[in-house]
C-alpha cells in the first residue's frame, strides 16, 4: 500500500496533474466507488513489473606486499618454525617440557597464533641456550624475538594464501524490481461512512511468486525461521492497511482520529520519494527524511487542530505495536502467545508532533521506538543473536529521535505534492524543500559494532521537488550523509574483522537525482523523456585490534556507487505507463592498511552492469 497510494499520487501528478488535464482521472475514481445506504466502498487494483535484460562484469584484486620488517620476519621466522616442527615430528618435544616448552599446532584461522609463536620462540630459546650460543640471561628476550619473527612469518603466509585476481562477466534477465520477485499484483478497498467519519482501508499484494513457492506461516517450523514482516511476501497477503478507524469531534475545534490493526500513516512523512518506475539503485526514499508512522498489529491515534483553533496547524500522533512476540512465534501454533507485555508494546511505540504555517514551512519531530530483543517483530529472531550472546539487550537502544523541516513557501498553501489542496494552474512552478534529521538512541556504544546502519551516531537527508510547467518538467533530488562505527566486518570484504571497542569510524554520504521532460508539450502530452542519476560514497579509518589478534594501522576503506538511467515513458489512461531504457551501475571498493607493521594488505573490487529496462505500472 505504501506503493500504492504515494506512487499513484505521484504518478498521477506527472501523467495528469503537472502537464494534462485530470479529467480522466477523476472519472475513474468515480467509476470505482459503490454508493450504498450506510456509506460509499471505492476499490481498485495495481500492478507492476519490470524486465532487465543485459551484461555484468566484475573483479576481485587481493594483495600482501610484507614490509622490510616482514621481510626480516619472514627469514628468520620461517628457520625457527621448521625447526621447531621437526622436533614435533620427531616428538623430541616432550623431553624438553621441564624447560618451558609445549606442543602447539597452528590453526589455519590464527586464532591461536599468540601460543603458537610463544612454543616456537621458547624451543628456540632452550636449544640456543644447549648449543651455548646465548646465556641464561638471554633466554627470555631471545625467545620473545624469535616468536614474533615466528607469528610475523605465519601472518605473512596467512594474508598471502588470500591473494587473488580474478575477474567474471555474464550476460544476465531478471524480473524487478526485487522486494516483489519482479512483478506484484495488488488489490484495494476502502469504505467511508456519509459523514466520512468511520472507514476502513485494506489491501492485498501477491508477488510473482506466490504461484510457485508456498512459505506461508507453518507451526512446525522452527520458530527462527518465522518472519512474520517477511514469509508473507512469498503469497498473496494483507499489504500495508488492514484498518478500522473512526474520527470524533472535541472541544476548540479538534478533531481525533483512533484506527486499530495494520496501518501505515503519512501525515508527517517525508513526501519526497525514490524515482518509482525506474530501477535506479542507491536512491533514498521517504522515510529517509521523515519515517512514517508503522504499526503491524496495534492502536493508532491522533490529535489535529481545525481552521478555527487557537491550535490551528498542530497536529500530535502516537501508535503502540502489540505484535512484539509474532516475530518468534508462529500464528498456527495452539500455544502460542499471541500478546506481548505491556513494557515491551511501549518500547515499540510511537510518537510525533508537527506544526504548519500554512503557506511558510512545517516543523516536526518524533520518537520511532525500537530495540534489538527477539520479541522484536521488526527482524528475524537471528537478527541480533550475536549482540545479544554478547551481553547487550533491550535497554542498550531504545530507537530513535527524529526532526524535520518542510519549506512550503513556493506550494501555494499545500504540504505535498500529494495533498488535495495542491493547485497545478496556480501553482506552475511548485517547488518542495524537506530536511530531516535523525539520531538513535543506543545507550552502549559499542553495539555500533553490530550494525553500524542501524546504530550510527547520526543520519540527514535534504530532499527537493518540483515542477516546471513551461517545458514540462519534472525535478527531484536527495543529499545525505550519516556517521556510523563499526568493527568493519561486513565492509572489508572478509579480510578485516576488529575487536570490540577497536571500531573504525564510518562517514556515509550521497546524491541522487532525477529531470524529465514532456517530449510532446504541444502535443496529447504522453511521452516523457527522462535521465537519472546517483552516486554514493562510503568512507571508513581505523587503527585497532583485530579479533586474532593481529593489529591494523593506517587503514582506509573507500565504496563508490554510481548510477545512471536514460528512458522514455509513455503514459496511457490516465495514471498507467510503460518505459524503456538504458541504464547501468558501477561499484567501486578500495582498502588499504598495514597489518602488525609486516604486511601491507591492499584490495580492489570492481563491479559494473549494464542493462536495458522494460516496464510497465498501471492502476485501475
Amino acid at each position: 500500500m505504501k506503493k500504492l497510494l504515494a506512487g499513484a499520487a505521484a504518478v498521477a501528478l506527472v501523467a495528469s496533474g503537472a502537464w494534462c488535464e485530470a479529467g480522466e482521472a477523476h472519472e475513474t475514481l468515480k467509476a470505482h466507488t459503490l454508493e450504498t445506504s450506510v456509506g460509499n466502498i471505492s476499490f481498485g487494483a495495481w500492478g507492476r513489473s519490470t524486465f532487465n535484460i543485459g551484461r555484468e562484469m566484475s573483479s576481485t584484486k587481493i594483495t600482501a606486499t610484507s614490509t622490510a620488517k616482514g621481510e626480516a620476519a619472514v627469514s628468520a621466522g620461517t628457520s625457527a618454525i621448521t625447526a621447531y616442527e621437526a622436533a614435533k615430528k620427531a616428538g623430541t618435544l616432550t623431553a624438553l617440557s621441564a624447560y618451558g616448552v609445549t606442543t602447539v599446532n597452528c590453526e589455519d584461522d590464527g586464532s591461536n597464533l599468540e601460543a603458537y609463536a610463544t612454543a616456537v620462540g621458547t624451543y628456540a630459546a632452550v636449544s640456543a641456550l644447549t648449543n651455548n650460543t646465548i646465556t641464561a640471561a638471554q633466554v627470555e628476550a631471545y625467545g620473545t624475538q624469535v616468536g614474533q619473527a615466528a607469528a610475523g612469518a605465519v601472518i605473512t603466509k596467512m594474508l598471502k594464501a588470500q591473494e587473488k585476481d580474478e575477474s567474471s562477466s555474464r550476460g544476465y534477465a531478471e524480473l524487478a524490481p526485487d522486494w516483489s520477485y519482479g512483478s506484484r499484483v495488488g488489490f484495494w478497498i476502502v469504505g467511508r461512512t456519509p459523514d466520512e467519519k468511520f472507514g476502513f482501508d485494506l489491501n492485498l499484494d501477491a508477488d510473482a511468486r506466490s504461484l510457485f513457492v508456498h512459505k506461508l506461516w507453518d507451526s512446525d517450523e522452527s520458530s527462527d525461521d518465522t518472519n512474520y514482516n517477511e514469509d508473507g511476501k512469498y503469497a498473496v497477503a494483507i499489504g500495508d492497511q488492514a484498518k478500522i478507524w473512526g474520527k470524533f469531534d472535541l472541544p476548540l475545534d479538534l478533531q481525533s482520529k483512533i484506527a486499530f490493526g495494520r496501518m501505515r500513516e503519512n501525515e508527517l512523512r517525508g513526501s519526497i520519494g525514490d524515482f518509482g518506475q525506474r530501477e535506479s539503485s542507491y536512491v533514498k526514499s521517504e522515510d529517509d527524511i521523515f519515517q512514517e508512522i508503522w504499526t503491524a498489529t496495534g492502536l493508532f491515534a491522533d490529535l489535529r487542530a481545525g481552521e478555527d483553533s487557537a491550535l490551528k496547524g498542530l497536529y500530535i500522533n502516537g501508535a503502540i505495536d502489540i505484535a512484539g512476540t509474532l516475530g518468534g512465534e508462529s500464528a498456527t501454533d495452539a500455544d502460542s502467545d499471541k500478546s506481548v507485555s505491556f513494557y515491551k508494546a511501549m518500547r515499540n511505540a510511537q510518537a510525533g508532533i508537527g506544526y504548519t504555517i500554512p503557506s511558510l514551512l512545517q516543523v516536526k519531530a518524533q520518537y520511532w521506538g525500537d530495540s534489538i530483543d527477539e520479541s522484536n517483530y521488526r527482524y528475524e529472531v537471528s537478527k541480533y543473536a550475536d549482540a545479544r550472546t554478547a551481553g547487550f539487550g533491550m535497554n542498550d537502544y531504545y530507537g530513535r529521535m527524529e526532526v524535520g523541516i518542510d519549506y512550503l513557501g513556493n506550494m501555494g498553501g499545500a504540504k505535498s505534492f500529494n495533498d488535495p489542496a495542491f493547485d497545478r494552474h496556480a501553482n506552475p512552478n511548485a517547488n518542495l524543500i524537506e530536511l530531516g534529521f535523525k539520531v538513535p538512541i543506543v545507550t552502549d556504544k559499542d553495539l555500533r559494532d553490530y550494525d553500524p546502519e542501524k546504530f550510527y551516531n547520526w543520519y540527514s537527508c535534504l530532499g527537493t521537488m518540483g515542477i516546471v510547467k513551461e517545458g514540462g518538467l519534472l525535478y527531484k533530488a536527495h543529499v545525505w550523509g550519516g556517521q556510523g562505527t563499526s568493527n568493519l566486518k561486513q565492509y572489508s570484504y572478509g579480510l578485516v574483522n576488529m575487536s570490540k571497542g577497536d571500531g573504525a569510524n564510518i562517514i556515509m554520504a550521497g546524491v541522487d537525482a532525477l529531470a524529465e521532460v514532456c517530449a510532446n508539450g504541444y502535443g496529447k502530452q504522453d511521452v516523457f523523456i527522462g535521465l537519472s542519476a546517483a552516486y554514493n560514497i562510503t568512507n571508513a579509518s581505523a587503527e585497532g585490534n583485530m579479533k586474532s589478534g593481529l593489529s591494523v594501522s593506517d587503514l582506509s576503506l573507500q565504496q563508490h556507487n554510481i548510477a545512471a538511467e536514460v528512458y522514455v515513458k509513455k503514459t496511457f489512461a490516465a495514471n498507467n505507463y510503460m518505459f524503456t531504457g538504458v541504464a547501468g551501475n558501477w561499484t567501486i571498493q578500495s582498502m588499504k592498511g598495514c597489518v602488525n607493521d609486516i604486511v601491507d594488505l591492499e584490495y580492489t573490487g570492481k563491479a559494473t552492469k549494464f542493462y536495458m529496462p522494460i516496464g510497465v505500472e498501471m492502476f485501475f
